[in-house]
């Protein structure tokens, strides 16, 4: 007689091989529960663009620095022009475009058959890879530290490749280092030296917040959000609510305790601290490829100097069949636009 090589994988199956339960029906809900975080919101809080080119380009500008202005009565033009400084030139900035893509293939049995809390497998999968790219360029925008590429394969400059102004280095007491990127043309992504362990990076502190915020003020733009990893969230928290921090608890009319800090209010504005779950994430940095830099940084911005640039739209092509599989690929080719880095800011060297 044949061995018991018939279960299909279920808990009663499994009770089987003692001969009781065998024919007991097994309650399988008809849904599938995904509980990976799906969120993504650095590129949910920024402006769309269109690209038409996969260098896609702007320009900056800025006034001349105030300064005193007198002139004597009856002055010439060329007197005058003479005293005067230099305008500031524009600067050219561009980002090259990232082609994101994911592929399908699914048996046609697989499509076929019954199964729970799937109506069709290949729609389920296309869907299911659709919010895996969404991830994969929040991933790239806020913690990959990319530096924009244009040769062989296309990579898009991140958030830090754009920074090389307003930054704070919480870390820096203790031997973090960090040289920043230069922002004139292609973004070129800054390098993280941790040295030998975290024992180089530092918890954020309230002070690395207030002076991110100084600096962008000092520059003429205004930050309106800080986002970071969870872990550095909760620290941010429990500075703001320490006993010297001069923040008191609030109780709102229900009773409710309120621990966590959602709105900061510094001497140059107030901004939204947002978690950002995949800054808590590992990933080896390009300016050291040894080292994590999951909780290493906090970005200080304003939503309105951001866009992505889109290319070519989030499409499906169906390749067709491989035999008897039905094969597809979702493509998408973007970029992000920094529309004046000299309005945001980054704070490094954080130890989450």
């Amino acid at each position: 007689m044949a061995g018991r090589n018939f279960a299909t994988g279920g808990p009663k199956a499994a009770a089987g091989t003692t001969g009781l339960g065998v024919s007991e029906r097994e309650d399988l809900a008809n849904f599938i529960s995904l509980i990976t975080r799906d969120e993504t919101p650095f590129y949910s809080s920024i402006g769309k663009t269109k690209s038409k080119g996969i260098l896609h380009e702007w320009t900056t500008d800025e006034l001349a620095a105030p300064g005193s202005n007198q002139v004597a009565e009856g002055s010439s033009y060329a007197t005058t022009h003479a005293a005067q400084t230099a305008e500031p030139m524009r600067t050219r900035l561009g980002n090259y475009t990232q082609i994101n893509s994911k592929t399908v293939e699914v048996s046609g049995s697989k499509r076929a058959v019954d199964q729970a809390g799937v109506a069709d497998e290949y729609a389920y999968q296309l869907k299911k890879r659709g919010t895996e790219l969404r991830r994969d360029v929040e991933h790239d925008l806020v913690h990959s530290w990319n530096s924009s590429n244009g040769s062989g394969t296309r990579k898009m400059g991140g958030y830090q490749a754009f920074t090389n102004v307003n930054i704070v280095n919480a870390g820096a007491a203790s031997g973090a280092a960090y040289t920043a990127p230069s922002t004139v043309g292609i973004g070129t992504c800054g390098v993280i030296v941790r040295g030998a362990s975290d024992a180089n990076l530092l918890a954020l502190e309230l002070s690395n917040v207030d002076d991110a915020m100084q600096t962008i003020y000092q520059e003429g733009g205004k930050a309106t959000v800080m986002m970071t990893s969870p872990a550095n969230k909760r620290k941010f928290s429990a500075k703001a609510q320490a006993a010297d921090s001069n923040v008191q608890r609030n109780i709102d009319d229900s009773g409710k305790l309120r621990q966590s800090v959602e709105m900061y209010d510094s001497d140059f504005g107030t901004i939204k601290i947002v978690p950002n779950y995949i800054m808590g994430l590992a990933h080896n940095t390009t300016g050291n490829a040894t080292t994590s830099a999951k909780d290493y940084s906090a970005l200080v911005y304003d939503p309105q100097w951001y866009n992505i640039a889109t290319l070519r739209a989030l499409h499906e092509t169906e390749v067709g069949q491989a035999g008897d599989s039905t094969i597809g690929q979702i493509v998408e080719e973007c970029s992000l636009e920094v529309r004046n880095p000299s309005g945001c800011g980054l704070i490094v060297g954080l130890a989450g």
